[in-house]
């Protein structure tokens, strides 16, 4: 099974933390895709661990990071457009679940 984040916010940083941590323990593949003002979690080197502690794949809007002057790349995460974030929506299968922040 497949936990897919879009995260467009940073306001629910604890939460995502959690729920990234109950989910790789449980045994989800874990897809994340940050986009809109939830690239800016990308100044937040905890937050980046807990990401990567997770196993998740993560994607980013390269343009939502180009326009809020976030220029350092994160090793191990995709810089991407939309696409990437349609993809991983289309990919989902019944079983899978997709949370919005």
């Amino acid at each position: 099974m497949k936990l897919a984040l879009l995260i467009t916010t940073d306001k629910y940083k604890n939460h995502v933390e959690n729920i990234l941590s109950s989910a790789e323990r449980l045994g989800y593949g874990i897809k994340c895709f940050m986009m809109d003002d939830g690239v800016n979690l990308l100044n937040d080197a905890d937050y980046i661990y807990k990401l990567k502690e997770a196993n998740a794949h993560v994607s980013l809007c390269e343009y939502s990071c180009s326009i809020r002057n976030i220029n350092d790349k994160v090793e191990g995460f995709e810089y991407a457009s939309q696409y990437e974030n349609a993809t991983i929506m289309n990919e989902l299968k019944a079983e899978d679940r997709l949370l919005v922040f």
